[in-house]
């Protein structure tokens, strides 16, 4: 359960990916993605006065990137957001060499097409909800060769990878 919760912290996490290296009015940078739904959380709270102020030490395209990751954020439910949280915290118990490895997937997911994006999120849920020996039949099925290409299958390859802690991570250019 852990694992599928460090999972989906990776998926969801992209609410507030441009706040990674945002500051907060008088403190230092945010170290990263387990102190991201505080952060996102901070902002939302702030009086309105004192966030227009905020922002408008923000560069512009920083500032809108924030406002719209504020308003996905507002629009989410109590519970999402309860969920964010504790996505976010399991995130931070990762060992380290764990959360560069999920941020470098989390940065080739963003890479991909928007509507390629959907799907393979899809197929991450899926995946992740399935026991080790069926997600390894799942990814050298021939129906996941013909549904994915070489990119979003090796994405989907390392991703699975994340779930099984008993694995090292594999290397960058390491596809299996």
């Amino acid at each position: 359960m852990f694992r599928s919760f460090c999972l989906s912290a990776i998926l969801t996490l992209s609410l507030g990916t441009g706040l990674f290296a945002q500051r907060i009015p008088g403190r230092g940078p945010i170290g990263g993605p387990a102190r991201e739904a505080a952060l996102i959380e901070r902002w939302s709270q702030m009086p309105p006065e004192q966030r227009r102020k905020a922002l408008e030490k923000v560069p512009p395209e920083r500032r809108r990137r924030i406002e719209e990751q504020l308003r996905q954020y507002q629009n989410l439910t109590p519970e999402q957001r309860q969920q964010l949280k504790f996505r976010s915290e399991m995130f931070g118990q990762l060992p380290p060499e764990r959360q560069e490895f999920a941020r470098r997937l989390f940065r080739q997911f963003n890479q991909l097409p928007a509507e390629r994006q959907n799907m393979v999120r899809d197929e991450f849920q899926s995946l992740r909800a399935m026991p080790p020996p069926d997600r390894r039949a799942r990814i050298q099925s021939d129906e996941f060769r013909e549904k994915y290409d070489n990119r979003e299958q090796m994405f989907l390859r390392q991703f699975s990878r994340l779930l099984n802690p008993g694995l090292p991570p594999p290397q960058p250019n390491q596809g299996r």
